[in-house]
């Protein structure tokens, strides 16, 4: 569905606005630019609590290049998590280390790094990156973007390399009125696969029903479409991860009692 599918299903079949309901005037009860604004933060709500958006091929979010000397890169404010992260002209992903892995020995596997040895190591390809190290701020002290942190620190041979990334992030471009304004085949649609597009809505209907308003808002019913929609991002989140994730396989003769994929 594009947008204006969209606004029009939000308007007609779930919030009943018709322009007939409030006598003395045709308007509808909520403007098109005040439905845009909810439609918007369905949207990006459904992407981020049900991490149904991955992309590994948009270069302004997916890609950024080393800078010799540095080690820490603020990602584009639309990533929520890395799910891996190569170099451009390796074939093979980095090692994903935390904060943990830097101060605690573990014994080695293929994908060990001892942290006594990385301290040691001087600048040159990357090796490793760390997500969890940092948070980026804005000046109101809020989280602004994912900052990343790559192993180890990037000599001048890294100078202009690639990170190549596969993230899980929100939608890139917010529904206008000048969207409303195209004709119906050229305007854009959710970012969201369509199975999520009328169940997103619960969330734009919740937002408009949550008023006090004798005539648009209705408490309970926007309760109800808030719990619906949590429904519908806690289904969605259980698909993704299932995909996302490998289950994990256990057994006997491997060095010791492990873990792996």
């Amino acid at each position: 569905m594009v947008i204006g599918e969209l606004l029009q299903y939000l308007r007609e079949a779930i919030l009943n606005d018709r322009t007939d309901r409030v006598s003395g005037t045709s308007d509808y009860l909520w403007t098109d630019q005040t439905l845009l604004t909810n439609i918007n933060e369905a949207h990006r709500r459904f992407a981020r609590k049900g991490l149904v958006l991955r992309d590994g091929a948009t270069p302004a979010v997916t890609q950024f290049l080393l800078v010799a000397g540095q080690e820490y890169y603020d990602l584009h404010p639309s990533v929520i998590a890395v799910l891996s992260a190569r170099r451009a002209d390796q074939r093979t992903d980095l090692t994903r280390v935390g904060h943990s892995l830097l101060g605690v020995y573990r014994a080695p596997t293929d994908n060990w790094i001892d942290p006594q040895s990385y301290y040691g190591n001087p600048p040159g390809p990357t090796l490793a990156y760390s997500t969890d190290e940092e948070l980026s701020v804005d000046f109101e002290g809020a989280m602004a973007s994912v900052v990343m942190r790559v192993y180890p620190t990037p000599s001048i041979k890294e100078q202009g390399k690639i990170i190549q990334l596969r993230v899980v992030r929100n939608p890139l471009v917010k529904f206008t009125e000048a969207h409303l304004a195209l004709p119906i085949g050229e305007q854009p649609g959710p970012e969201i696969a369509e199975d999520h597009h009328i169940e997103m809505l619960d969330w734009a209907a919740y937002l408009a029903l949550r008023i006090v308003d004798d005539d648009a808002g209705a408490p309970r019913r926007a309760a109800e479409f808030a719990a619906n929609f949590e429904e519908h991002v806690k289904a969605a989140r259980l698909l993704a991860m299932r995909k996302l994730f490998t289950p994990q396989q256990w057994g006997f003769g491997r060095g010791g009692f492990s873990w792996g994929s």
